[in-house]
């Protein structure tokens, strides 16, 4: 008997100690000022990578009205080269709602932790923390014993409010550095790469033509002669594109993964995890 006195002693006391632990725990502001941190760093880089989808959108847009003038035997033929890049500018297109959808998911994600630090949600968990210590220690045949089940649903949901956002951006933050930040930084460099080196084809085809039309007679005899030569070449400025749109491919559909495992995955995966460890705490915790 007295052994079972102090095994529920010594459990008062270390729910006692952790309750107290919690509450100041969720005054102070270190928890909430990394999860903003990291939340503000995913927006930005959402931000810069919508910039480069829509850049790249942009300049491959361009070169797929680039033509190109043939003439094997004499006979003119005229094609688009840049329509090779067709499909990868309707991925990009998609990619740019993904990294959207990423970036207001972030967003709500910002406000919800706004919402949980804020001192009405702060201060109603530290009133009924005190009332559950004061409910905890006091004996069963007192009627307030009767608040108990409801008063220990209500704690629940709201340090679940308090915690579970920050939580999760520290957790999502955590598993990015861990796993998904070099492959971010590699396609994020590569994607900036292409756009600028498809910029600068169209600069330089846009010149071509403006030097075409100022030419005279014998220049531009010279220029087909130059021309010519190119076209000998052109089965492999083909296949270069080819390879562009393939490794712009690869690059979208690394981002794509990024993005969506981070904001949306492993959100969702630790508020499933977090929603489950309330319930049980709510059924299976008994004081």
């Amino acid at each position: 008997m007295y052994s079972m006195l102090n095994h529920k002693l010594h459990r008062k006391l270390a729910i006692t100690i952790i309750f107290i632990f919690g509450v100041l725990l969720s005054h102070l502001s270190c928890l909430d000022s990394l999860a903003e941190n990291y939340t503000e760093q995913g927006i930005k880089r959402t931000l810069v990578t919508y910039a480069v989808s829509r850049s790249l959108n942009s300049v491959i847009s361009v070169a797929q009205g680039t033509e190109v003038a043939v003439s094997p035997a004499g006979m003119g033929v005229t094609f688009a080269p840049g329509q090779i890049l067709d499909p990868v500018n309707d991925l990009i297109e998609r990619f740019s709602w993904v990294v959207m959808v990423s970036g207001a998911s972030l967003g709500i994600q910002r406000l919800f932790l706004e919402i949980s630090s804020s001192q009405l949600l702060v201060w109603s968990l530290s009133f009924l923390s005190l009332i559950f210590i004061i409910v905890l220690w006091i004996n069963k045949g007192n009627s307030i014993q009767s608040w108990h089940p409801y008063l220990k649903r209500t704690l629940v949901v709201f340090v679940f409010m308090r915690f579970s956002v920050p939580m999760i951006a520290l957790s999502n933050e955590a598993l990015y550095i861990t796993y998904l930040q070099p492959q971010y930084e590699v396609a994020q460099l590569k994607l900036e790469t292409t756009s600028s080196e498809i910029k600068i084809i169209n600069e330089s085809s846009k010149q071509d033509v403006q030097r075409s039309e100022n030419k005279g007679v014998f220049d531009k005899v010279e220029k087909w002669l130059d021309q010519t030569k190119k076209n000998l070449d052109i089965s492999t400025q083909m296949n270069s594109l080819k390879q562009v749109a393939a490794d712009i491919s690869e690059q979208v559909i690394n981002m794509i993964v990024v993005f969506v495992v981070q904001t949306i995955l492993i959100p969702l995966l630790f508020l499933w995890l977090l929603i489950k460890s309330a319930k049980i705490i709510m059924h299976r915790v008994s004081l």
